[in-house]
């Protein structure tokens, strides 16, 4: 029996950064390094989601998402994740808000949800500054 070839890539497949940011309770934004049309412009942004159970979220979702995204997207070779993050507030789950917070700022901007994301979760003014979600969400764009 012939025995079996073994390969490995210099670059990595999975990069992790440390950053102040990580926390239990963060919000995460999958980025493609294509822009993706929409019905109201481009934008690279292809899901918005909260770790419900930890950091470790972050990256098994990024691998859930780049597995659907690169059997169904052409051209999508390289997913960067993003995290945003707010202040902390006593008694307000600050986490879940700004998540759909920023659905809602990108359903705005582009009249449609993000590709990856299905549900919109109710939105709730005042406690985020719309000014710095359109920033957020505009980072995304092509220029």
């Amino acid at each position: 029996m012939r025995k079996l070839k073994i390969r490995s890539r210099q670059k990595s497949l999975l990069t992790l950064t440390r950053s102040r940011q990580w926390s239990d309770r963060m919000v995460y934004v999958p980025a493609a390094n294509q822009h993706l049309p929409y019905k109201n412009g481009r934008s690279r942004i292809l899901y918005i989601g909260t770790t419900k159970k930890g950091a470790g979220r972050t990256a098994t979702s990024a691998v859930n998402k780049a597995s659907e995204v690169f059997y169904k997207l052409h051209g999508v070779s390289t997913i960067d994740v993003h995290i945003v993050t707010c202040a902390k507030r006593k008694n307000v789950q600050t986490w879940k808000r700004l998540e759909s917070a920023l659905i809602d700022a990108s359903r705005k901007r582009y009249f449609e949800l993000p590709h990856y994301n299905r549900v919109r979760p109710k939105p709730t003014e005042g406690l985020l500054g719309a000014n710095a979600l359109q920033k957020t969400v505009a980072r995304f764009e092509p220029g």
